[in-house]
């Protein structure tokens, strides 16, 4: 199998083999998601559940439990900057589209070109938080950013994959509520850890600095 897609195969067994206990994580996440104020933390207890189950260690709740506690606080550095990001996003795409004037479709198209790369540097910020020895939020910034640069293709791919999962069982619900945000999280997980791999940055990309 390419590289590229080994992620999805190794996403596939891990869920096969780990449904009940993922599964368990997974409405666990949905249901500390709902009070919104413990949405990012749980968001990144789970890419800490996808990092170690990469290493050979399976999912397990009070694992999972631990690391919500780990990211209490640390995690909101993400949803600040999301929530941020979300407002802004909307704030230039309405403006720029009520301009008549060809200065603000070019503004338009440059705001618009910067909001898709700020979203696709979101989908490797935390697999790169757990991958780096030292996890700090710039650094992993940082190297999301030169990943997209590097082989936007690569990500985008991933992004509208996980797009594309997210929708579907959005509409079904339970699907969304049992097991779509873990897979995400593996997702990202592997397929960046395969990318570094491939291009033989694991062991420099995501040292400390």
């Amino acid at each position: 199998m390419n590289w590229r897609f080994k992620a999805v195969q190794q996403v596939a067994l891990d869920v096969y083999n780990w449904l009940v206990p993922l599964a368990t994580i997974n409405i666990l996440w949905a249901i500390l998601s709902l009070t919104l104020v413990l949405m990012p933390p749980a968001t990144a207890a789970l890419y800490e559940i996808a990092f170690w189950a990469s290493q050979g260690e399976g999912p397990y709740i009070q694992d999972y439990l631990a690391a919500l506690r780990r990211w209490l606080v640390r995690s909101w550095v993400w949803g600040g900057v999301s929530l941020f990001l979300a407002f802004v996003s909307g704030f230039a795409v309405d403006f720029y589209i009520s301009q008549q004037s060809t200065l603000g479709v070019v503004l338009l198209v440059a705001s618009g070109t910067f909001i898709v790369f700020i979203w696709l540097m979101q989908f490797y910020f935390w697999p790169y938080m757990f991958l780096q020895d030292h996890p700090r939020a710039w650094q992993a910034a940082r190297n999301a950013a030169f990943t997209v640069l590097g082989d936007p293709l690569f990500v985008l791919a991933y992004v509208i994959l996980t797009s594309i999962l997210l929708v579907l069982s959005a509409l079904l619900v339970i699907p969304f509520v049992l097991i779509t945000p873990v897979i995400i999280a593996f997702l990202g997980i592997y397929s960046l850890r395969d990318w570094l791999s491939h291009h033989g940055y694991m062991d420099t990309a995501t040292q400390e600095h």
